[in-house]
């Protein structure tokens, strides 16, 4: 019973494997919008009905493709024991500035690629942040903010700034941009309020 179990996740991963690699190659060949999903399936050698019981349209496949590759980037760049400090913050910042820049050189503005890969990422990067504050919130027992809210709200602000900076600020450096995000998610509007407060 266990060995058909195993067996049938190897071929499970296979298949999706097939699959997100046959993507990967039409994308670059023929772009999201004209590829279907027979040809994906024919690239991948697989029936129809398997690429269904893997993702529910080329949609799913295209959002599952991007978290996999932003996953992988934060893998890559990223050590393994990363949390939320200001190195690590750094050096988060400074992945989701230059991917961000990456695909918007790539991509046209009203392409459908744009809001998925948007979505995806900032996902991603809300589960990260979610990990890491998990991590710091366990250390300090005081600590009132949910969790997920500040993960959400943080992931907003690197991948909102990442955006805007892409398409608007090509005079400030990515070394700068990186800086000045940092500097707003560890000081923040607290100091602001702080201030207010002396006035």
């Amino acid at each position: 019973m266990e060995t058909e179990r195993n067996e049938a996740d190897r071929r499970r991963r296979r298949s999706q494997l097939l699959l997100k690699q046959s993507f990967a190659e039409l994308m670059r060949e023929k772009g999201f919008t004209a590829m279907t999903i027979q040809d994906i399936t024919d690239r991948a050698d697989v029936h129809r009905g398997t690429f269904y019981a893997h993702f529910p349209d080329k949609f799913a496949l295209l959002e599952q493709s991007i978290r996999d590759k932003f996953r992988q980037i934060l893998e890559r760049e990223l050590p393994p024991d990363a949390g939320w400090n200001p190195e690590h913050l750094l050096m988060l910042v400074r992945i989701v500035l230059d991917h961000v820049r990456s695909l918007y050189g790539r991509c046209s503005p009203i392409d459908t690629v744009n809001p998925l890969f948007e979505s995806s990422v900032r996902d991603e990067l809300a589960e990260l942040l979610q990990l890491w504050l998990q991590k710091l919130r366990a250390d300090q027992a005081d600590w009132t903010i949910h969790v997920d809210t500040m993960a959400l709200m943080t992931s907003w602000s690197i991948f909102g700034a990442a955006v805007q900076w892409s398409k608007s600020y090509e005079d400030i450096s990515v070394d700068e941009m990186t800086h000045r995000v940092v500097a707003v998610l560890t000081e923040g509007a607290g100091r602001f309020a702080n201030n207010d407060k002396k006035m």
